[in-house]
């Protein structure tokens, strides 16, 4: 179990993170995301883009570079996982779903307030205790030391300027939807809350993990990825049937599958669409890119 604590949070993470809005700040830069960007064509020459995202941000974002921008400018749609700016209404509906399996409820309140102690964001709020872990998980990737130390904005997600960026062109859809993402952790939050909570409870390791990922994606190091989740990949298949089920297949494989195949619909139908998801989802053996090839299409890095 320990071993997938990390997919897990790693995971959550990407499918949590980033829902805030664009910020303006000064000394914004070009971001260039090139070596994430693929152009993904069927054998009558028709294509859309498939793109890896990245959740949280780093550095206040000018504009993305000039191939980047010129795809999202030429898309008929531009998809991302989810709504960056749900309403107020379906904020409140969601909210169900942050309370399954709680810590109060599985008896982890000691556990909780270990990590009251570490993390400013935690801080004299024991009422946190009535929510699951994965969101203690997301609150603790916004605690303040965690930014500073892996070099985190809470304002700069590429995938917000992304989504503004969709807004502005009034093109926007959703790949998968906030309800779908947030049903998907409810499955877990029963079997692995105690462990997760241990892993947060190591507050080095998870500035370390935060910090790795973001330097790789703000290097363009795709590799990183790659070797990742094939890592992953590896240690899932020790597991057993039902496991690799629940804890692969159903959060991570099966998304893909769908990923692709929203993006291949595209394609069929003569639309010209940018879709835009977490980077790895992109990479690894079971990856969207190597799903794709494996379909017959052909898959080219923009950069």
């Amino acid at each position: 179990m320990k071993k997938l604590v990390k997919l897990i949070i790693v995971l959550v993470l990407v499918m949590v993170s980033g829902c805030t809005t664009q910020k303006k700040e000064e000394n914004a830069r070009v971001i260039d995301t090139s070596m994430f960007l693929y152009k993904v064509s069927n054998q009558e020459g028709k294509y859309s883009y498939l793109f890896g995202t990245c959740h949280p941000g780093r550095y206040p974002i000018k504009s993305l570079d000039k191939v980047t921008e010129k795809a999202l400018d030429e898309s008929d749609s531009i998809y991302l996982e989810c709504d960056m700016n749900p309403s107020p209404q379906k904020i409140e509906e969601y909210a169900k779903y942050n309370t399954y399996n709680s810590i109060r409820d599985l008896g982890l309140e000691d556990k909780y307030e270990n990590l009251m102690k570490q993390y400013k964001s935690l801080k004299g709020k024991p009422g946190y205790a009535l929510y699951n872990v994965f969101v203690i998980n997301s609150l603790i990737n916004s605690d303040p030391e965690v930014l500073n130390k892996a070099n985190i904005s809470k304002f700069s997600a590429i995938d917000n300027y992304i989504y503004e960026y969709a807004q502005k062109k009034k093109n926007f859809k959703e790949v998968e939807g906030i309800e779908f993402q947030m049903k998907l952790l409810t499955e877990l939050s029963e079997d692995y809350s105690e462990a997760t909570l241990d892993s947060l409870a190591n507050k080095e390791m998870v500035i370390k993990n935060a910090k790795e990922d973001l330097d790789a994606y703000y290097s363009g190091n795709t590799q990183y990825y790659e070797n990742e989740q094939n890592l992953l990949l590896n240690q899932l298949e020790q597991l057993n049937d039902s496991d690799k089920e629940k804890y692969w297949n159903i959060l991570a494989y099966n998304r893909n599958i769908f990923m692709k195949d929203t993006l291949a619909d595209g394609i069929h139908n003569n639309k010209h669409d940018f879709i835009g998801v977490g980077c790895k989802h992109l990479y690894g053996k079971k990856g969207i890119i190597q799903l794709l090839k494996d379909d017959g299409y052909l898959v080219e890095c923009m950069k």
